[in-house]
């Protein structure tokens, strides 16, 4: 392999690019295992509190968050079958509007990914708290823990995708025995003492909670509900690596969100046949009081569920939107070492090792979930942007083929719902953040102007490039992009 070249080819050469290893199967897992993160052990206690402390209204409000999470995933299977490229919204947004567009989306990813950081700090606080009982973890212990889960899952990522597959099936499985450990507890418990399900369910649309609730105070719930099915389109990101990706890409995805729909709903209901509204309201994170309740001496569970939840999840969002560097230098809009993959293993080393460097940086900062806040109103900006390029493409790409094509009605009603999610916390929570967000993206259009557009080279350019490819043993993939 020559440097910034190909291998060479002959007429029996496979070509040098990312492999197929991910079927349908260990596509829900995958999926699966992205989605349920903890969000389901946090969020819980902030949709109770903006819904009143209404039990049905709750439920409802999980189960509008998977219904807006699946009509999402349509939008997002018609645009993955008709451009079978790796990169979601980058790749749609880039086809449908302008590149400067979509190159806002791995601009984000790479340099503020908050939702990463988040996830390993949370797999830090719970792994190590249990040795520190009656005190509180020191900070220095929480960021080296998160930083050695960082580590481990890249390497992994980086050596082999089969092996990141199977560690996420393997992950999943695990999560949701956990995850049947706490229900089935609280059934047990229930069959003990059933006055608290009593109480919660008969009162479940109780007129005088009802009568506090408006559109304002359930917006704020909105966002935390969307952040425990943040996700769905996560498959989106690696289509260059899923076989038969016009078939693979819908049945796993609707059977995956369908999948963490049913366990969000079924989770919130054990909480609410142990837990009283006050003790619901006392706990930011209610699987600790409901632990300690439900399951005595086994309350253990709870602390590991979260740990494999959150690990989980991270090596899921490691292998897919871990990609978007990778495509985005695919395309001349990243620095071109980032678009070679390792000339045995077939992963983009680079694009991965990127990534890490930005999520270590906010593990170090420790100042982030201001950001995630901050950040939520793009995100829904993006989606919108995305369920809108739906009706786009048809029009300004009619020679797209459509193996799946999803009903007109619902890219309309996700994008009156992305408007929604946009402009309601901007009134009900007006922030000077949301200008910082607005200002990071204008110096991501300022650096795509100078380094793309304009095609100014930094000095030394071809020989880091050099060097990084040597180090990484990395050479660019013989792939021909639409």
């Amino acid at each position: 392999v020559g440097p910034i070249g190909y291998k060479n080819q002959d007429d029996n050469h496979e070509a040098f690019t990312t492999k197929r290893n991910i079927s349908s199967f260990s596509g829900v897992f995958v999926l699966a295992g992205i989605i349920i993160g903890s969000g389901i052990f946090i969020s819980p206690n902030g949709v109770f509190v903006a819904a009143n402390n209404s039990v049905g209204v709750t439920l409802l409000i999980w189960l509008f968050g998977g219904v807006v999470a699946m009509l999402s995933t349509l939008c997002y299977c018609e645009l993955a079958t008709s451009i079978p490229e790796s990169g979601s919204d980058y790749t749609y947004l880039s086809y449908a509007y302008t590149p400067a567009l979509g190159f806002l989306l791995p601009w984000m990813y790479t340099f503020v990914p908050c939702s990463d950081a988040a996830l390993v700090l949370t797999f830090a606080q719970y792994a190590v708290e249990p040795y520190f009982v009656g005190s509180k973890p020191p900070e220095l212990a929480l960021k080296l823990v998160a930083i050695c889960l960082l580590f481990f899952i890249t390497a992994i990522n980086m050596c082999s995708v089969r092996w990141a597959v199977r560690l996420q099936v393997l992950l999943s499985w695990f999560k949701f025995i956990a995850i049947s450990a706490v229900v089935i507890s609280a059934i047990v418990f229930c069959i003990g003492d059933n006055s608290v399900a009593k109480h919660n369910f008969a009162g479940a649309f109780n007129k005088k909670t009802m009568e506090g609730i408006t559109i304002l105070t359930l917006s704020r719930s909105f966002y935390q509900v969307m952040f425990s099915y943040d996700g769905w389109n996560s498959l989106c990101q690696i289509t260059e690596e899923i076989q038969e990706p016009g078939k693979t890409i819908p049945k796993a995805s609707i059977a995956a969100v369908a999948i963490v729909t049913l366990t969000y709903v079924i989770i919130n209901c054990a909480y609410f046949l142990v837990l009283s509204a006050d003790e619901m309201t006392s706990s930011k994170i209610v699987a600790l009081p409901f632990a300690l309740k439900a399951m005595g001496g086994a309350s253990w569970i709870v602390p590991l569920a979260v740990c494999l939840c959150t690990a989980g999840s991270y090596s899921g969002g490691v292998l897919t939107s871990g990609r978007s560097s990778y495509v985005a230098a695919r395309r001349g809009h990243f620095p071109r070492i980032f678009a070679m993959l390792h000339i045995n293993q077939y992963t983009p080393s680079p694009a991965l090792f990127l990534n890490t460097i930005g999520s270590i940086v906010l593990i170090g900062i420790g100042q982030f979930n201001t950001l995630i806040d901050t950040f939520g109103f793009v995100t829904w900006t993006f989606i919108g942007f995305s369920s809108l390029s739906v009706l786009v493409l048809r029009v300004r790409r009619p020679d797209l083929v459509k193996p799946y094509k999803v009903p007109t009605l619902i890219p309309i009603l996700m994008i009156l719902i992305s408007l929604l999610f946009v402009i309601l916390p901007v009134i009900s929570n007006p922030h000077f953040l949301y200008a910082y967000a607005i200002c990071f993206f204008a110096l991501g259009e300022l650096f795509y102007f100078v380094f793309v557009y304009k095609g100014y080279t930094i000095p030394y350019y071809l020989k880091s490039t050099l060097f990084l490819q040597k180090l990484f043993l990395v050479a660019p993939e013989e792939r021909k992009i639409l």
